[in-house]
């Protein structure tokens, strides 16, 4: 069986991948913008670099009374004559960056010892590049020298990267709080669903009250309204049929009690003579068809739910006198073996005339399905169940699952309508308690063993 979607983890997903990525495509934006931010102010501190530089190399250069060849040396070469010509041909600046003037003609007059050697290609005015790095030339108009800055360090790229993990890694670090966060967010929004799919399922056969509408959000109160106005009408139409075969088994009983003396009266009056064999007929199909108006009028009972009641009641007394009827007036005189052992009591949260209901069903069937003439036990185990147990050949587990559902009987030939079981079942369950049949009996190799685990009240 393949596990069915979730609207809330869908929506969770959906919610979260979505969020994600307008942080992503906002983040991207934003780093974006930071690196051309980043660009713009290391491209600022080169100008402003520049601006600072060539005045001081102009003057530097004017000062110097030195032919052309004497002024293109390194910051680290010296002449050798010891006199103020022996220091740097730089002037200082940061190390981050370095440099080289050329005079109006083109021609290298001053270069930082940093300087790289192919400088030809260098451009002079704006912004350019040298081998992957940034560079700005400025030339001084009066004097025609020119200057040009070439960014040494990668403090641009660390920049850049540093404020590209200063983006990223708070989002990766989040997004699965966002996930969670979402879920919850969705769980607890979703929770007056579950509170409506609670309500529902607590209404079957037994309990069609119609649900609150005003409990539930604006969104959910439609959704409770109809299936409360499904529920009216159901419950409508269950009542109805309840009471038509309630009323329907009642009304039958009448006639067919009459209907069954006249048979009978004129069984006895054409006694040893020709059709007594179909009156007999007559009066056989008119006792099942009187059985089976009873059963019918129990099943309208338990659909009306009348097993059901709010305090326990001592059943031993009703458990008595069902034995007791069944072995003084009827066909199955003293056939009923029961031992209440150390039982003074039998408590149960169920209606009286439901337990007798079960009891003679139960009690009867073993009687008429067991070995004939063989006693059916019944007794009360230490634990409070009640046991029915009938001799006779034991039932397979197929067949055994199969009784007790209505209008099904097991491999006898005994008169039954093959509801009996069913009604038990149906009062024992509606009560609270549960039926067991179990086949063989116990320590034994044969019989059938019905165990009432019987309700009980539930106490704070």
């Amino acid at each position: 069986m393949s596990r069915r979607p979730s609207i809330a983890l869908q929506l969770a997903l959906g919610l979260s991948a979505g969020m994600a990525l307008l942080w992503v495509g906002a983040a991207t934006i934003s780093v974006a913008a930071m690196q051309h931010e980043l660009n713009e102010a290391y491209d600022d501190s080169l100008r402003e670099s520049a601006l600072r530089l060539l005045p001081l190399a102009v003057h530097d250069l004017r000062e110097r009374d030195h032919s052309l060849e004497r002024m293109i040396v390194s910051g680290e070469q010296e002449d050798g004559d010891g006199d103020d010509d022996d220091r740097p041909r730089s002037v200082a600046h940061d190390a981050s960056f370095t440099y080289f003037v050329r005079d109006k003609d083109g021609a290298l007059v001053l270069r930082d010892e940093h300087a790289p050697d192919d400088i030809t290609a260098t451009g002079v005015a704006g912004f350019g590049d040298l081998n992957g790095q940034r560079t700005f030339g400025l030339e001084d108009p009066r004097s025609g020298y020119s200057i040009v800055i070439i960014e040494l360090s990668d403090r641009r790229v660390t920049a850049f990267r540093d404020s590209l993990a200063a983006v990223g890694l708070p989002l990766l670090a989040l997004i699965p709080l966002i996930a969670a966060g979402v879920w919850l967010a969705m769980r607890l929004a979703l929770r007056p669903l579950q509170v409506l799919r609670r309500d529902i399922a607590r209404r079957d056969s037994r309990n069609l009250e119609p649900l609150q509408a005003d409990r539930h959000p604006i969104e959910l109160a439609p959704i409770a309204e109809a299936v409360g106005a499904l529920l009216a009408r159901l419950k409508s139409a269950l009542e109805a049929e309840r009471a038509f075969a309630a009323r329907s088994a009642h009304e039958l009983r009448t006639p067919l009690a009459g209907a069954l003396a006249q048979t009978q009266q004129l069984a006895d009056e054409l006694a040893g003579k020709p059709g007594i064999e179909r009156v007999r007929e007559i009066e056989a199909a008119l006792k099942r068809l009187s059985q089976l108006s009873e059963k019918l009028l129990q099943l309208a009972r338990i659909e009306a739910g009348f097993a059901r009641t709010d305090g326990e009641i001592d059943q031993l007394p009703v458990l008595n006198m069902v034995i007791h009827d069944i072995n003084a007036s009827t066909a199955w005189r003293d056939r009923v073996e029961f031992e209440p052992d150390s039982a003074t009591d039998l408590p149960a949260a169920i209606d009286p005339d439901g337990f007798a209901i079960v009891v003679r069903n139960l009690i009867e069937n073993g009687l008429k399905h067991g070995t004939p003439a063989a006693p059916v036990r019944v007794f009360i185990a230490p634990s409070g169940s009640l046991h029915i147990q009938n001799q006779g050949a034991p039932l397979g587990p197929a067949e055994l699952a199969q009784l007790g559902q209505p209008f099904v009987r097991g491999g006898t030939t005994a008169d039954g309508s093959g509801l009996g079981l069913s009604i038990a079942r149906g009062i024992i369950e509606q009560a609270g308690g549960r039926l067991t049949l179990r086949s063989p009996i116990s320590g034994t190799d044969s019989g059938i063993e019905a165990v009432l685990d019987l309700p009980r009240q539930i106490t704070q």
